[in-house]
């Protein structure tokens, strides 16, 4: 089909840009909102996006405001808390042979429907009707683990559901979980949405509908045969199984009903959507085996037919934080208040005094300040709570923020994305306490000090919001100052301190400094002058090796960087494109020398097993700066160059003496005076000690314009 239709239109929904035709898994049409799949008409620059129909179709009567919105082609998304890629309003339509259900409610996506979708992944499959956005909540008391609350986490890798026994990461992709924070129970969204319904005298406990599993990871109690490919019921808390045929009979009949009722796999009697028990007269799963009356159409749930004593939810007792849920419920309830003494880590945990000689290099992991006082230490993984950090309470009123309630957050994985304290713009890696009214963040720092520490960043003025062509989301302005985990830029792949910028995006985990924000797309580097180099984001592809051009370290993880405008096959590293900017002319090496620098080392020393040696000395040049011919790949320690460490040089009046680095003050921006151009304020720099550090130049600057160094240094 695809070969009969042009391969590029202009449409005067979008008279900016071009409109090319590929295929595409499931999309949404940006004219009629409705989900397709295969042929579109799509716009590279801004995404927008026409299904066959609608782009064959140019003179619908329309308001003015709706023409208005469509050709700024702005769909309405929104990001849930409960999935890590942003969703999309669509109306729903069967494209496919199947139809696809509400990633909560398991109930089929009906024709016309409006409902959110994921289309940013495929194979992400996750759909919610829009009534079902706000039936998700962040926390819950759950029949599966009536103890303590569940709330909601993102799973690390192999973590397993404790109701369906499957991997979290794999049933449920890019979905958020539940979990107890106390005893480290665990159930996915799915799963959350189930009860147990069915008393039967097989097995004290209510048991709960698993449907169909096509996993042989569970043995039935009564027959001690593998479940698998069958429905099945079980009980959580016991992990008790049992076969839907051995619990039931083909055929039965009940006092409601006097015909003979047959158990079916499923019926669905009409396409309402809607589909009730005729004993209980509540809602049921049309796709959940039933009872039924083939004379009738008399319909019941499995659960109404096998016991007389169906459970009325009003019947239940009352279940809050404040009380522990008693056995036999079948509600998913929401907690809202509790306040408990929390300590939260995997190993035993001792309490010392900090002495003043362990808090000089150790911080607390909770509210990342340093030690002082009774501190809980876990000797195994060098974890370290202050007192009161690991006595902290659930829930906390703030007068930072006295509108709503605050919750801890204590585990990490219970968030993805950067997690930025809305009173001082740091980002947080340690615990903060959450608004789950209007996700106001507070970090441990503000929240003892009564927003106390606000940070400069809120003082100055500097842009909060912004887009950066290297990047498609939002990105918004923090402050990276943690002192036991590093962040590093995804430009130039230094640790950030300071001013940075993060995505918005819960899924990407994209930062980069503020300064690397002024990256040119396009430099001239001096050692490939012949070409322009490019900016590109993706420097390789997918399978694709190489290395690059200065350092001769393989370009892989670090694939941001800069290539040959023309094509020529050279690749850099943005560090290395951005730090040799000089070269150094050494009267022992026909070629220039290039030094790599501070920056550079943070890069990649820790992270490559390949050893630089010096070719005069012959020893390793790791862990500090050295010169590096690119032509014939040898390298120099400093002094193996014979750089002079006091210089008289025609740039200055006075003698410039070298030293290994020079910070003048904590502006971050540092410059050469003989260039003009910005330096590294923790590389080699030549200093005029008599202007007590307000004359500086580079190594290269002011090598360029020395006088007789010999005569002078004997002359003193």
């Amino acid at each position: 089909m695809g070969e009969h239709l042009p391969q590029e239109i202009t449409h005067p929904l979008h008279l900016q840009h071009q409109l090319q035709l590929d295929q595409h898994w499931d999309f949404v049409c940006d004219k009629c909102s409705y989900i397709s799949t295969g042929f579109r008409y799509f716009c590279t620059s801004c995404y927008f996006t026409l299904d066959l129909a609608c782009a064959s179709l140019v003179n619908d009567l329309k308001t003015e405001e709706e023409w208005h919105y469509l050709r700024e082609g702005k769909k309405k998304t929104t990001h849930h808390y409960i999935h890590n890629h942003q969703l999309t309003l669509f109306k729903y339509k069967k494209i496919v042979e199947n139809d696809y259900d509400c990633s909560w409610c398991g109930k089929r996506l009906l024709h016309m429907d409006v409902c959110y979708g994921c289309f940013g992944r495929r194979g992400c499959n996750f759909y919610l009707h829009e009534v079902c956005l706000d039936k998700i909540s962040r926390t819950l008391i759950h029949p599966f683990h009536s103890l303590h609350f569940l709330r909601l986490f993102y799973a690390p890798d192999t973590t397993y559901c404790f109701a369906c026994q499957e991997d979290i990461s794999l049933r449920t992709p890019y979905s958020r979980s539940y979990w107890c924070e106390k005893c480290d129970f665990r159930i996915d969204f799915r799963c959350a949405s189930l009860l147990p319904t069915l008393k039967h005298k097989c097995h004290p406990h209510l048991l709960t509908y698993f449907g169909n599993t096509s996993k042989k990871l569970f043995d039935c109690s009564v027959c001690h045969k593998n479940i698998s490919y069958c429905n099945f019921y079980r009980c959580v808390q016991c992990d008790f199984n049992v076969h839907l045929q051995c619990i039931s009979t083909p055929s039965t009949r009940h006092k409601y009903h006097r015909h003979l009722l047959v158990l079916l796999n499923s019926v669905e009697e009409d396409d309402s959507g809607e589909y009730y028990c005729d004993v209980c007269e509540k809602e049921r799963n049309p796709k959940h085996p039933v009872y039924y009356c083939e004379k009738c159409n008399y319909i019941a749930h499995i659960e109404c037919i096998l016991h007389e004593d169906i459970i009325s939810p009003s019947a239940l007792p009352s279940t809050s934080m404040d009380s522990k849920t008693k056995e036999g419920t079948n509600e998913i309830l929401t907690p809202r208040k509790e306040k408990y003494q929390q300590l939260v880590h995997e190993h035993p945990m001792e309490v010392y005094e900090v002495t003043e000689n362990l808090n000089e290099s150790r911080y607390c992991n909770a509210c990342r300040q340093v030690l002082s006082g009774p501190t809980h230490i876990c000797t195994v993984c060098e974890y370290y709570l202050h007192k009161r950090c690991a006595n902290l309470p659930f829930e906390l009123q703030h007068p930072s923020h006295s509108t709503h309630p605050l919750y801890l957050y204590a585990a990490n994985y219970l968030w993805i994305g950067y997690k930025v304290c809305d009173e001082c713009r740091d980002i947080c890696l340690g615990f903060i306490y959450v608004c789950e009214e209007c996700h106001f963040k507070l970090d441990l720092k503000c929240t003892f000090t009564d927003g106390a520490g606000v940070s400069q960043l809120k003082e100055e003025d500097r842009v909060i919001e912004l887009h950066h062509f290297n990047h498609h989301h939002k990105l918004i302005l923090a402050n990276s100052s943690d002192p036991i985990d590093e962040i590093e830029c995804e430009i130039c792949r230094v640790p950030i301190l300071g001013p940075a910028y993060f995505c918005s995006d819960l899924d990407c985990n994209y930062i980069i400094h503020e300064s690397c924000l002024e990256i040119p797309q396009k430099m001239q580097v001096p050692f490939h002058m012949e070409h322009t180099s490019v900016f590109r984001r993706n420097l390789l592809g997918s399978n694709e090796k190489q290395c690059c051009y200065a350092c001769s370290l393989e370009i892989g993880h670090y694939n941001c960087g800069y290539s040959c405008e023309e094509g020529c096959g050279v690749k850099l590293h943005y560090i290395c494109a951005h730090s040799l900017r000089r070269p150094l002319k050494y009267e022992s090496h026909g070629h220039n020398l290039y030094y790599f620098g501070t920056n550079w080392q943070l890069v990649f020393v820790k992270k490559t097993q390949l050893l630089f040696h010096c070719h005069e000395c012959l020893d390793i040049c790791k862990g500090q700066p050295f010169y590096r011919c690119l032509d014939c790949h040898t390298n120099f320690h400093l002094e193996c160059v014979h750089i002079p460490r006091i210089v008289k040089s025609k740039c200055h009046i006075h003698p410039l003496i070298l030293k290994d680095s020079f910070v003048e003050d904590d502006s971050e921006e540092y410059y050469c005076d003989v260039c003009e151009k910005e330096r590294n304020g923790n590389d080699h720099v030549y200093y005029c000690e008599e202007c007590k550090g307000l004359f500086l130049a580079h190594i290269e600057c002011a090598l360029a314009k020395v006088e007789e160094v010999v005569s002078y240094l004997d002359a003193h």
